[in-house]
């Protein structure tokens, strides 16, 4: 039953008695067992309007995973996945339920339910694309994002004096691009037939690479046909600093690194280096100080000057020339685009006795708010 339904049920035996209890001393014996009866049936109306309304947001909540129709049945969503799981595991399917299309290269589009998870999974897992900007392209792969070039100008004035006018801030836009990222991956037909959730376990096992080689390019990508890279530190974007030694970091290099970073930046600033580095890091003190260690040990991880130490184990190693430590708020420092729709194309022809699943991804990268990051070089020049 409706919750709403309960309420209003409940709502008229309250009614009828409050009328009864106003009565006082003149209530009668009949009265008063009256208002025993509302008062049982009220403590029972509460138990199942509770109920139901968990029940509604419970199937509220199921719809929303599953595409699941209010009262039970199956969506086109729901066909479109069994239909895409069945074809994945034994290349049979139902064609018709296959509602997502195909791409131009022949192979299904993933289904939306399905596709939608996998994404949040490799999100979690990775620590870059938890921490930065996130935007889902639909459509074209491309995305304009605006981005401030000059700050701007604040003068002032009497009351009635003059104002000059002003031609800042300046802004420009700059294209956020999803690449192609693609897979061979192979599969025995024993495998697929025998494997309890083998078709979970492979799409599970191309998320995770797709995942691995695109954190890595994050990191440290090019920008050339893949994701510009947070540390690849050619072009003009982030202030880089130098550590004061040669193929080295110091313990006096951090607290400068994190006073660079303005004030606005820090209260959801952190620290990004690789393991290595941090290892590194453990070993100094802080300065003036032989006994306090540069990084405070916590229960939920590694902090530097009260800032958590994210590990990124893509990050450059500590040499000459390199930039092996990262801090800022990559929220607004960098921006990361993901294509929705990831193409598979079945295959059981041309590698027997292997199917091939060829997968593209369609993701990309990019610096965004050049003052949110700053860049610390291990080196004096």
């Amino acid at each position: 039953m409706d919750y709403r339904v309960l309420d209003r049920k409940a709502e008229e035996l309250r009614t009828a008695g409050a009328e009864l209890a106003a009565k006082g001393e003149g209530v009668t014996p009949e009265e008063r067992d009256t208002l025993m009866k509302i008062t049982g049936e009220l403590n029972q109306l509460d138990e199942l309007r509770v109920q139901a309304r968990d029940d509604e947001i419970e199937e509220a909540r199921r719809i929303a995973e599953h595409g699941a129709t209010i009262g039970g049945g199956e969506t086109p969503e729901d066909a479109a996945g069994k239909a895409f799981r069945s074809w994945i595991k034994s290349g049979t399917e139902d064609r018709t339920a296959l509602v997502a299309g195909t791409d131009g290269n022949g192979g299904y589009i993933v289904p939306e339910p399905t596709h939608g998870p996998l994404i949040e999974k490799y999100r979690k897992v990775s620590p870059l694309l938890n921490e930065c900007a996130f935007f889902s392209l639909n459509g074209d792969t491309t995305m304009f994002l605006p981005r401030k070039l000059t700050h701007g100008v604040v003068a002032n004035a009497t009351e009635t004096g003059a104002r000059s006018e002003q031609t800042e801030p300046t802004f420009s836009n700059i294209s956020l691009v999803a690449y192609d990222y693609y897979s061979d991956q192979r599969a025995t037909q024993q495998f697929l037939d025998s494997a309890d959730g083998a078709e979970d376990m492979m799409m599970n096992w191309i998320y995770e690479d797709f995942a691995e080689t695109f954190n890595a390019d994050i990191a440290v990508g090019s920008g050339s046909g893949k994701a510009k890279g947070i540390y690849d530190y050619s072009g003009t974007h982030y202030t880089r600093l130098l550590s004061g030694t040669s193929n080295a970091l110091n313990n006096t290099c951090w607290a400068t690194t994190m006073f660079s970073l303005p004030q606005k930046y820090r209260p959801n600033a952190k620290w990004y280096m690789s393991p290595a580095t941090l290892a590194v890091a453990m070993a100094y003190a802080l300065p003036a100080s032989a006994n306090w260690p540069l990084v405070e040990t916590r229960p939920d991880g590694f902090y530097i000057y009260g800032k958590k130490v994210v590990e990124v184990d893509d990050a450059p190693a500590i040499g000459d020339g390199l930039y092996p430590v990262a801090f800022g708020d990559l929220s607004k420092g960098y921006a990361v685009g993901v294509h929705k729709a990831v193409s598979i194309l079945r295959d059981p022809y041309t590698a027997t006795p292997n199917v091939r699943f060829y997968s593209i991804a369609r993701m990309g990268g990019l610096p965004w708010d050049p003052d949110a990051v700053v860049l610390l070089k291990s080196d004096d020049a």
